[in-house]
Protein backbone atom coordinates (compact mmCIF):
# COMPACT_ATOMS: atom_id res chain seq x y z
CA UNK A 1 0.00 0.00 0.00
CA UNK A 2 1.08 3.60 -0.43
CA UNK A 3 -0.42 6.78 0.90
CA UNK A 4 0.97 10.20 0.07
CA UNK A 5 -1.33 11.97 2.53
CA UNK A 6 1.52 13.68 4.32
CA UNK A 7 2.62 15.52 1.17
CA UNK A 8 -0.70 16.35 -0.48
CA UNK A 9 -3.44 18.83 0.19
CA UNK A 10 -6.44 17.82 2.27
CA UNK A 11 -8.58 19.44 -0.43
CA UNK A 12 -7.61 16.79 -2.95
CA UNK A 13 -10.19 14.04 -3.54
CA UNK A 14 -8.86 10.76 -2.17
CA UNK A 15 -9.00 7.75 -4.51
CA UNK A 16 -8.42 4.20 -3.29
CA UNK A 17 -7.32 1.76 -6.00
CA UNK A 18 -8.04 -1.91 -5.19
CA UNK A 19 -6.10 -3.91 -7.79
CA UNK A 20 -3.89 -7.00 -7.53
CA UNK A 21 -1.98 -6.39 -10.77
CA UNK A 22 1.17 -4.38 -9.85
CA UNK A 23 1.49 -2.92 -13.36
CA UNK A 24 -2.10 -1.60 -13.38
CA UNK A 25 -1.67 -0.24 -9.84
CA UNK A 26 1.45 1.65 -10.86
CA UNK A 27 -0.13 3.05 -14.02
CA UNK A 28 -3.19 4.28 -12.09
CA UNK A 29 -1.12 5.74 -9.27
CA UNK A 30 1.20 7.70 -11.56
CA UNK A 31 -1.60 8.95 -13.80
CA UNK A 32 -4.04 9.95 -11.05
CA UNK A 33 -1.37 11.67 -8.95
CA UNK A 34 -0.36 13.58 -12.06
CA UNK A 35 -3.97 14.76 -12.37
CA UNK A 36 -3.89 16.13 -8.83
CA UNK A 37 -5.59 13.34 -6.89
CA UNK A 38 -4.46 11.78 -3.65
CA UNK A 39 -4.05 8.05 -4.28
CA UNK A 40 -3.83 5.04 -1.98
CA UNK A 41 -3.23 1.50 -3.23
CA UNK A 42 -4.55 -1.83 -1.95
CA UNK A 43 -3.95 -5.30 -3.37
CA UNK A 44 -7.00 -7.04 -1.89
CA UNK A 45 -9.93 -6.71 0.50
CA UNK A 46 -7.96 -6.84 3.73
CA UNK A 47 -5.75 -3.95 2.72
CA UNK A 48 -8.80 -2.04 1.49
CA UNK A 49 -10.49 -2.38 4.87
CA UNK A 50 -7.32 -1.28 6.62
CA UNK A 51 -7.20 1.93 4.59
CA UNK A 52 -10.88 2.70 5.19
CA UNK A 53 -10.50 2.13 8.93
CA UNK A 54 -7.81 4.83 9.12
CA UNK A 55 -8.76 7.39 6.49
CA UNK A 56 -11.67 8.84 4.54
CA UNK A 57 -11.98 7.94 0.88
CA UNK A 58 -13.99 9.74 -1.81
CA UNK A 59 -13.88 7.12 -4.55
CA UNK A 60 -12.79 3.49 -4.94
CA UNK A 61 -11.57 2.03 -8.22
CA UNK A 62 -12.31 -1.68 -7.82
CA UNK A 63 -10.94 -4.55 -9.89
CA UNK A 64 -13.52 -7.32 -9.92
CA UNK A 65 -11.08 -10.23 -10.27
CA UNK A 66 -9.19 -10.22 -6.97
CA UNK A 67 -7.63 -13.01 -4.92
CA UNK A 68 -9.69 -14.15 -1.96
CA UNK A 69 -12.77 -11.95 -1.55
CA UNK A 70 -13.69 -10.80 -5.05
CA UNK A 71 -14.60 -7.32 -6.22
CA UNK A 72 -18.33 -8.07 -6.31
CA UNK A 73 -18.46 -8.83 -2.58
CA UNK A 74 -16.20 -5.88 -1.77
CA UNK A 75 -18.36 -3.52 -3.85
CA UNK A 76 -21.47 -4.71 -2.01
CA UNK A 77 -19.70 -4.17 1.33
CA UNK A 78 -18.63 -0.65 0.35
CA UNK A 79 -22.13 0.33 -0.75
CA UNK A 80 -23.66 -0.95 2.49
CA UNK A 81 -21.10 0.63 4.82
CA UNK A 82 -19.79 3.82 3.19
CA UNK A 83 -20.97 6.86 1.30
CA UNK A 84 -18.44 7.08 -1.53
CA UNK A 85 -18.16 6.66 -5.29
CA UNK A 86 -17.32 3.27 -6.80
CA UNK A 87 -15.98 2.58 -10.29
CA UNK A 88 -15.41 -1.05 -11.22
CA UNK A 89 -12.80 -2.34 -13.68
CA UNK A 90 -14.00 -5.12 -15.97
CA UNK A 91 -12.59 -6.94 -18.98
CA UNK A 92 -13.87 -5.68 -22.32
CA UNK A 93 -16.17 -8.58 -23.20
CA UNK A 94 -17.61 -9.39 -19.76
CA UNK A 95 -21.09 -7.81 -19.98
CA UNK A 96 -22.27 -10.00 -17.11
CA UNK A 97 -19.53 -8.61 -14.86
CA UNK A 98 -20.62 -5.06 -15.60
CA UNK A 99 -24.26 -5.81 -14.87
CA UNK A 100 -23.55 -7.69 -11.63
CA UNK A 101 -21.11 -4.99 -10.52
CA UNK A 102 -23.77 -2.32 -10.99
CA UNK A 103 -26.30 -4.47 -9.16
CA UNK A 104 -23.83 -4.68 -6.26
CA UNK A 105 -23.85 -0.89 -6.02
CA UNK A 106 -21.14 0.46 -8.32
CA UNK A 107 -21.71 3.93 -9.77
CA UNK A 108 -19.93 3.28 -13.05
CA UNK A 109 -17.53 0.93 -14.83
CA UNK A 110 -14.49 1.12 -17.11
CA UNK A 111 -13.30 -1.76 -19.28
CA UNK A 112 -9.73 -3.05 -19.47
CA UNK A 113 -7.57 -2.09 -21.20
CA UNK A 114 -8.82 1.39 -20.32
CA UNK A 115 -8.19 4.69 -22.03
CA UNK A 116 -6.82 7.08 -19.40
CA UNK A 117 -8.80 10.12 -20.51
CA UNK A 118 -12.06 8.15 -20.42
CA UNK A 119 -11.24 6.89 -16.92
CA UNK A 120 -10.48 10.44 -15.77
CA UNK A 121 -13.78 11.71 -17.19
CA UNK A 122 -15.71 9.00 -15.36
CA UNK A 123 -13.85 9.69 -12.11
CA UNK A 124 -14.69 13.38 -12.32
CA UNK A 125 -18.32 12.60 -13.16
CA UNK A 126 -18.76 10.31 -10.14
CA UNK A 127 -16.94 12.73 -7.82
CA UNK A 128 -19.14 15.61 -8.95
CA UNK A 129 -22.27 13.57 -8.32
CA UNK A 130 -21.10 12.56 -4.84
CA UNK A 131 -20.04 16.13 -4.01
CA UNK A 132 -16.36 15.27 -3.48
CA UNK A 133 -15.23 17.93 -5.97
CA UNK A 134 -17.01 20.75 -4.12
CA UNK A 135 -13.78 21.88 -2.45
CA UNK A 136 -11.27 20.60 -4.97
CA UNK A 137 -10.16 24.02 -6.11
CA UNK A 138 -11.04 26.38 -8.97
CA UNK A 139 -9.45 24.23 -11.69
CA UNK A 140 -12.22 21.62 -11.39
CA UNK A 141 -15.46 22.93 -12.82
CA UNK A 142 -18.79 22.28 -11.15
CA UNK A 143 -21.95 21.11 -12.89
CA UNK A 144 -25.04 23.35 -12.67
CA UNK A 145 -26.64 20.87 -10.23
CA UNK A 146 -23.62 21.09 -7.91
CA UNK A 147 -23.65 24.91 -8.00
CA UNK A 148 -27.38 25.24 -7.42
CA UNK A 149 -28.64 22.16 -5.55
CA UNK A 150 -32.38 21.55 -5.63
CA UNK A 151 -35.01 19.72 -3.67
CA UNK A 152 -37.58 18.12 -5.94
CA UNK A 153 -41.03 17.12 -4.69
CA UNK A 154 -43.06 14.50 -6.56
CA UNK A 155 -45.83 12.01 -5.71
CA UNK A 156 -45.67 13.13 -2.08
CA UNK A 157 -41.97 12.28 -1.96
CA UNK A 158 -38.84 14.44 -2.00
CA UNK A 159 -35.41 14.16 -3.61
CA UNK A 160 -32.58 16.22 -2.14
CA UNK A 161 -30.07 16.27 -4.99
CA UNK A 162 -27.24 17.80 -2.99
CA UNK A 163 -27.42 15.11 -0.29
CA UNK A 164 -28.41 12.22 -2.57
CA UNK A 165 -31.34 11.64 -0.23
CA UNK A 166 -34.83 10.32 -1.00
CA UNK A 167 -37.65 10.94 1.49
CA UNK A 168 -40.80 8.82 1.11
CA UNK A 169 -44.40 9.78 1.90
CA UNK A 170 -44.13 8.24 5.36
CA UNK A 171 -41.04 10.29 6.19
CA UNK A 172 -38.55 7.43 5.88
CA UNK A 173 -35.29 8.30 4.16
CA UNK A 174 -32.96 6.38 1.89
CA UNK A 175 -29.55 7.30 0.55
CA UNK A 176 -29.10 7.01 -3.21
CA UNK A 177 -25.91 6.29 -5.11
CA UNK A 178 -24.66 8.97 -7.48
CA UNK A 179 -26.17 7.35 -10.56
CA UNK A 180 -29.45 6.55 -8.80
CA UNK A 181 -29.78 10.20 -7.77
CA UNK A 182 -28.89 11.43 -11.24
CA UNK A 183 -31.36 9.06 -12.88
CA UNK A 184 -34.22 9.93 -10.53
CA UNK A 185 -33.54 13.65 -10.93
CA UNK A 186 -33.66 13.31 -14.71
CA UNK A 187 -36.92 11.34 -14.63
CA UNK A 188 -38.54 13.80 -12.21
CA UNK A 189 -37.58 16.79 -14.35
CA UNK A 190 -39.04 15.00 -17.38
CA UNK A 191 -42.14 13.72 -15.56
CA UNK A 192 -44.87 12.43 -17.88
CA UNK A 193 -42.50 12.16 -20.86
CA UNK A 194 -41.18 8.81 -22.09
CA UNK A 195 -37.39 8.54 -21.79
CA UNK A 196 -35.68 6.08 -24.13
CA UNK A 197 -32.93 3.81 -22.86
CA UNK A 198 -30.35 5.35 -25.19
CA UNK A 199 -31.36 8.83 -24.06
CA UNK A 200 -31.02 7.82 -20.42
CA UNK A 201 -27.62 6.23 -21.09
CA UNK A 202 -26.40 9.52 -22.56
CA UNK A 203 -27.99 11.79 -19.95
CA UNK A 204 -27.23 9.76 -16.83
CA UNK A 205 -24.14 7.68 -17.60
CA UNK A 206 -22.67 9.78 -20.43
CA UNK A 207 -22.35 6.66 -22.59
CA UNK A 208 -23.52 5.61 -26.02
CA UNK A 209 -26.31 3.05 -26.13
CA UNK A 210 -25.26 -0.58 -26.39
CA UNK A 211 -28.13 -3.08 -26.89
CA UNK A 212 -26.30 -5.59 -24.65
CA UNK A 213 -25.74 -3.08 -21.87
CA UNK A 214 -28.36 -3.34 -19.10
CA UNK A 215 -26.96 -0.52 -16.97
CA UNK A 216 -30.10 1.61 -17.12
CA UNK A 217 -32.41 -1.34 -16.43
CA UNK A 218 -30.28 -2.25 -13.40
CA UNK A 219 -30.45 1.33 -12.11
CA UNK A 220 -34.22 1.43 -12.60
CA UNK A 221 -34.59 -1.82 -10.64
CA UNK A 222 -32.44 -0.46 -7.80
CA UNK A 223 -34.39 2.80 -7.74
CA UNK A 224 -37.73 1.02 -7.63
CA UNK A 225 -36.63 -0.97 -4.60
CA UNK A 226 -35.85 2.31 -2.85
CA UNK A 227 -38.79 4.51 -3.84
CA UNK A 228 -41.74 2.24 -4.70
CA UNK A 229 -44.09 0.73 -2.12
CA UNK A 230 -44.19 -2.44 -4.24
CA UNK A 231 -41.24 -2.61 -6.67
CA UNK A 232 -42.95 -5.41 -8.60
CA UNK A 233 -45.98 -3.18 -9.22
CA UNK A 234 -44.42 0.27 -9.64
CA UNK A 235 -46.67 3.32 -9.61
CA UNK A 236 -43.98 6.02 -9.88
CA UNK A 237 -41.48 4.79 -12.48
CA UNK A 238 -43.37 3.12 -15.32
CA UNK A 239 -41.97 0.84 -18.02
CA UNK A 240 -42.92 1.73 -21.59
CA UNK A 241 -42.51 -1.57 -23.39
CA UNK A 242 -40.03 -1.47 -26.26
CA UNK A 243 -39.10 2.15 -25.60
CA UNK A 244 -37.91 2.98 -22.10
CA UNK A 245 -39.28 4.49 -18.90
CA UNK A 246 -41.20 7.45 -17.58
CA UNK A 247 -41.98 8.94 -14.21
CA UNK A 248 -45.77 9.08 -13.89
CA UNK A 249 -47.03 12.64 -14.30
CA UNK A 250 -47.60 14.44 -11.04
CA UNK A 251 -47.24 17.97 -9.72
CA UNK A 252 -43.49 18.41 -9.47
CA UNK A 253 -42.11 21.26 -7.38
CA UNK A 254 -38.51 22.47 -7.04
CA UNK A 255 -37.07 24.76 -4.43
CA UNK A 256 -33.57 25.92 -3.60
CA UNK A 257 -31.94 23.79 -0.92
CA UNK A 258 -31.88 25.54 2.41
Amino acid sequence: MSDPASTTSARQPHILVVEDDPFVREVLEIYLRGEGYRVTLAREGGEMRGVLAEDSVDLVIMDLRLPGEDGFALTRHLREQYSLGIIILTTRNETVDRVVGLECGADDYVTKPFEERELLARIRSVLRRTGALADAGPSRSMTPQAIGPQKLSFHGCMLDESAGLFRARDGSERLLTGNECRLLSHLVRCAGKVQSRDGLMAAVLQKEWDPLDRSIDVLITRLRHKIELDPKRPTIIKTVRGTGYLLAADAVAAENAA
